[in-house]
């Protein structure tokens, strides 16, 4: 997997993240005292994100190798943070030709091996893993290799990510961010956990208590929060309160008791952060709903992807604030990562960057998919396919 420098990697993403490659404080505001520097390179980064920041979309490509079977692995089908990809991917893959399928993996690793192996013994061309970690499916990654099925990943950690123990990377392919083709662990840590973290430090000025909900147990999840903790370390008027919960937590109905006991250890926070906005959904929202109800009417809940359920509550002010990423486009990329690795090419630059939410941007539709510069990314790729 391609690596680049952390300073590429800053100038790849938005117009001032240079505050987020600055030198690592520990949690609870121990860096030393918020600067009006460090406000002002947030509220930059935070008026990037909110403009929109997609690139050009890419230019011609290999046609559709048709005639593939592929398989779709969404790593659980109750969030859409997983599951619009896969669903994206397998639009795109009926508009190569392709016969596709998607599996839901329900969270649990077992099920992801499992259904690898089926892959295999289903003798599929490909499966696409939509946040299922490397780490998580090593084993059975090199046992379908050994039998000619190609393993892509798309949002989703190969197995050489610090996170997951820097191994060797298995991916046959993986979706890149940005012009230099950085992987999905640099892309997190250099955009996606700084840039949600700016907003933050951006809204209150450099002045915030926050409960920090951490899923550890997902490698993915784990670098959005210790990039969001890095950058919020460099805060000197941020305390941050981590609080963990996992997978079988998040779909097992305990999140909202967990998100209402530290709000009630932390009396004082004001901001609630969460590192997926399945979280929300599935109990952080109600929890800082009766917070909200209780007198705590300026608590801010911050999210992640920008999925349509979050648009929702955005609109009602339950949510306030989402990266908004462009899920449904995430996974026809993948399509177009694959399909050129099936004729032999490497992936490309998609395009893909941010558009960020919050009560004064709000999105126009009830999905985000992309900002006005990226619209008509399917005609786009259908014409690089010939099959527009």
């Amino acid at each position: 997997m391609k690596r680049v420098g952390i300073v590429a990697a800053c100038a790849m993403a938005l117009a001032s993240t240079l505050a987020a490659c600055a030198g690592e404080g520990p949690s609870g505001g121990q860096a030393g005292s918020t600067t009006e520097k460090l406000v002002e390179e947030a509220k930059a980064n935070t008026e990037a994100a909110l403009a929109g920041t997609d690139r050009p979309l890419p230019k011609g490509g290999p046609r559709a190798q048709s005639g593939k079977t592929v398989w779709a692995i969404a790593c659980t089908t109750q969030g859409a943070g997983c599951l619009l990809p896969a669903e994206g991917f397998l639009e795109a893959a009926k508009k190569l030709g392709w016969t596709g399928k998607l599996i839901d993996g329900k969270a649990d690793p077992g099920v992801y091996n499992s259904q690898l192996r089926a892959a295999a013994a289903a003798s599929v061309d490909a499966v696409a893993l939509f946040g299922v970690d490397c780490s998580a499916v090593k084993g059975s990654i090199e046992a379908i290799q050994r039998d000619g099925v190609k393993v892509i990943g798309s949002n989703a950690l190969d197995c050489d990510d610090d996170y997951s123990g820097g191994g060797k990377p298995l991916f046959d392919a993986y979706l890149p961010w940005g012009e230099d083709l950085i992987s999905y662990n640099d892309y997190l840590s250099t955009v996606v956990g700084p840039t949600i973290a700016n907003w933050v430090i951006a809204k209150t000025a450099g002045k915030a208590e926050i409960i920090q909900m951490r899923q550890d147990d997902s490698a993915t999840l784990r670098l959005i929060g210790e990039s969001q903790e890095k950058r919020l370390g460099e805060c000197g008027g941020c305390t941050v309160h981590k609080v963990s919960y996992t997978g079988a937590d998040l779909l097992g109905g305990k999140l909202q008791a967990k998100a209402s006991a530290a709000l009630q250890k932390y009396p004082n926070a004001s901001v609630v952060m969460v590192p997926t906005d399945a979280a929300i959904t599935l109990g952080v929202g109600a929890a800082a709903g009766q917070a909200r109800a209780a007198g705590r009417k300026d608590l801010l809940l911050v999210g992640n992807e920008g999925v349509p359920s979050s648009i929702k509550l955005l609109r009602d002010g339950t949510q306030s604030y989402a990266i908004g990423r462009p899920l449904t486009w995430t996974g026809w990329a993948t399509a177009d990562a694959l399909n050129r690795l099936f004729a032999g090419e490497k992936p490309v630059d998609p395009g893909i960057g941010v558009g960020s939410m919050d009560a004064g941007h709000l999105p126009t539709t009830d999905v985000y998919d992309g900002n006005p510069k990226s619209s008509g990314y399917q005609a786009n790729y259908a014409s690089s396919w010939g099959v527009g």
